[in-house]
């Protein structure tokens, strides 16, 4: 039996089940020689012959925590986790003291995303066995998910002082510095992997990843590239590679690669959200075969949740207080927090209460203000979807806002699960998400036509008379300046927009401006390693005439505007955050419409402000508009001195604002209530949305 285990060990598996074969044709409940066996068969990749071995040995000897551990393993390899994490807790219960136990327990917690147990479970395997290093790489994964990174890089730095260096613990190292924006480390850490394992894919992955955060898009797409010539059928490295073709405003590429990642992996949720962004920006993508692609991501992901949807518990009073809830991954210093700030600001408490489910680990400034504003805040990154679902029902929350859609960070598989009567979309993506679990979305008569838009959606539009948003600028916003043109005998066009917006077509559009308009510059501000300049250039505008800016703090891009004249919006995806802070600072711009929410919102606010001659329907009158406001610098100097006057009433007032969003929740709820207890309220006469109800099955 000990010659057995040796060969076993020494992965010599063939004598070693030889030997077992040998010890049960003389003892046919020889339980170590049956575990054994069933050892040997699973490493050999024969789980259900490993399942009938350990099983007959635990027949012999029931107690053996080590063999109802190791049953657990075939089981969870099985892809059967609840009856795994069933026989994980007995091997506990025939032994609490079984470290591996504990351990495993939470490998297969953590499967199932319940990372918060998971790392209960390895903090307890570790009181058993301090000096695992495996435990403590296992506890700084689980941290890590929770976004506690300070406490999972040093368990990883713990783990690397036990054990000799590991490429994984290094990788692993390597993702939590990433996550602390501590970016050099991270490529540190990742470099010594590829020393101790130059084939690593998920170092180059994550080298890949961290390289693109810091701009460095070329050297990101090389690792990419490379991991990719190991692994070609990796679906996460496809679409990592799209990501970073996205940014680099090559969308017809990206696209392609979020594509082949759902063709290797079609349940590959993050990269069908990233395609149907990416289709956002993509020029010649019509409204139809948009929407049918959000549908298809409901039909994929959403709608086989629809079966497990439980009744909601909370009372339909139509009149009592409301609890409201808000779901995003971007309330921190990002254009969402300007938009929701003023709404948390001016609520009234008697008549909603704010709640909010914070997916992010950033806690600055802007976080902090926000929370202070609320009623209550939680921290939900690292929680599963069924875990965050189950906290917004024991919040017994009315009504859950979604402030993502399809952008990063986003929740939307726990709006899927239906965890609140009443479910709606708003701010952070212009555009329907595909779910029919979300009853709503917040948009107004200018975003979103009336008669036009309707079919678009799978959630009912509720337009509101004040518009979709309102909108506070940051405190510290500087003065408007002169004219920069008329000091400098040039005049300055801008970009501010995403680079992710700009693509082949803005590009080209940008440089027939460029050569119209002699003597003229383009700033631009965004990572370094960005194409913008060469491309240009490759449309006969002089690298002189580019400057590429990195992207700056708050206070100091808002400065940059004292430099520029007029701004050059990006399409099919106009600005938004972008266009309104350039028009707070004085500086107008030029935009092409389309017919979709997110290629409209340049001409909505151009609109709003008294600018209709600024909207092009064509990129070819864009470039007339852009060459005649850039000839007219007394219109450009008008337009500096009345442009934040203009737009104050435009942002609208906080608290008007928000009582007529209160007063759209409150015709939703009505509306819920009405259908649950229709005798109880008939006295109640229902409080009309802005715009009536679709036929829509939601």
């Amino acid at each position: 039996m000990e010659q057995a285990h040796r060969y076993h060990e020494a992965g010599n598996l063939a004598e070693a089940g030889k030997i077992c074969r040998q010890l049960i044709a003389q003892n046919p409940r020889h339980a170590e020689a049956l575990h054994l066996l069933g050892l040997v068969e699973q490493r050999l990749g024969n789980l259900d012959a490993a399942q009938e071995f350990i099983t007959e040995s635990l027949r012999v000897d029931e107690s053996s925590a080590a063999a109802i551990s190791n049953l657990a393993g075939v089981l969870k390899e099985q892809g059967r986790l609840e009856e795994a994490i069933e026989f994980y807790q007995l091997a506990l219960e025939a032994d609490p003291k079984a470290d591996f136990a504990h351990s495993n327990l939470g490998n297969a917690l953590k499967e199932q995303g319940r990372y918060s147990e998971a790392a209960q479970c390895y903090r307890r395997a570790l009181a058993l066995n301090p000096g695992s290093y495996v435990f403590h790489n296992n506890l700084g994964i689980a941290l890590k998910e929770l976004g506690r990174y300070l406490e999972a890089e040093d368990c990883y730095r713990e783990s690397l002082k036990l054990h000799e260096p590991s490429d994984v613990t290094y990788t692993n190292l390597g993702v939590v510095l990433h996550a602390q924006s501590r970016g050099g480390d991270a490529i540190g850490a990742y470099l010594r992997a590829l020393e101790l394992n130059p084939e690593s894919v998920t170092a180059l992955n994550n080298l890949g990843n961290v390289l693109k955060d810091l701009g460095r898009f070329s050297d990101s797409l090389t690792c990419y590239s490379k991991a990719l010539r190991i692994q070609p059928g990796s679906a996460l490295l496809h679409n990592n590679l799209g990501a970073a073709l996205n940014e680099l405003g090559r969308t017809q590429e990206a696209v392609a690669s979020f594509r082949r990642a759902l063709e290797l992996k079609p349940d590959y949720r993050h990269a069908f959200s990233n395609l149907l962004f990416g289709l956002n920006y993509l020029p010649g993508t019509d409204r139809e075969r948009l929407f049918a692609e959000h549908c298809r991501f409901g039909e994929r992901f959403a709608e086989p949740l629809r079966a497990s949807w439980r009744p909601h518990t909370v009372l339909p009073d139509p009149l009592r207080p409301l609890r409201v809830g808000f779901v995003s991954g971007d309330l921190r210093e990002h254009p969402v927090a300007y938009f929701m700030e003023p709404v948390f600001a001016a609520h009234r408490m008697e008549d909603c209460e704010f709640f909010v489910y914070a997916n992010q680990a950033e806690r600055d400034a802007m976080s902090q203000r926000l929370e202070g504003l609320v009623e209550r805040w939680h921290n939900v990154l690292g929680m599963s979807d069924d875990e965050l679902a189950a906290l917004i029902r024991e919040d017994a929350i009315d009504i859950l806002v979604d402030l993502s859609g399809h952008t990063s960070r986003n929740r939307l598989m726990v709006f899927a699960r239906k965890p609140a009567p009443v479910q709606v979309g708003m701010i952070g993506y212009m555009q329907t998400t595909g779910l029919r679990a979300m009853d709503y979305r917040i948009t107004d008569e200018a975003m979103d036509p009336p008669g036009v838009s309707e079919r678009w959606n799978t959630e009912e539009l509720v337009r509101l008379e004040l518009g979709a948003s309102t909108f506070r600028p940051p405190a510290d916003c500087p003065p408007v300046n002169g004219l920069p043109a008329a000091e400098n005998g040039f005049v300055t066009f801008a970009s501010f927009n995403n680079l992710a917006k700009v693509g082949p077509d803005v590009l080209a559009t940008w440089a027939r401006v460029l050569a119209a308009v002699p003597g003229s510059k383009l700033l631009v501000v965004g990572r370094a390693g960005n194409p913008v300049r060469s491309v240009l250039e490759s449309h006969g505008i002089a690298p002189e005439r580019i400057e590429l800016i990195e992207r700056q703090p708050v206070a100091d891009y808002l400065k940059l505007h004292h430099r520029v004249d007029f701004l050059l919006d990006t399409f099919p995806y106009t600005g938004g955050t972008t266009n309104i802070l350039a028009a707070w600072m004085g500086v107008p711009f030029v935009t092409l419409q389309g017919t979709g929410s997110a290629e409209r919102s340049g001409a909505v606010l151009l609109t709003s402000l008294g600018l209709p001659e600024l909207i092009a329907r064509s990129p070819e009158e864009y470039v007339e508009k852009a060459v005649a406001a850039a000839a007219d610098l007394e219109f450009l100097g008008r337009c500096r001195a009345s442009l934040r006057g203009r737009l104050d009433p435009v942002l609208g007032d906080g608290s008007a604002f928000t009582r007529c969003l209160e007063k759209a929740f409150r015709g939703m709820w009505q509306r819920w209530c009405a259908r649950q207890a229709p005798a109880a309220n008939a006295r109640l006469p229902e409080l009309a949305l802005p715009e009536p109800a679709l036929a829509v099955e939601n």
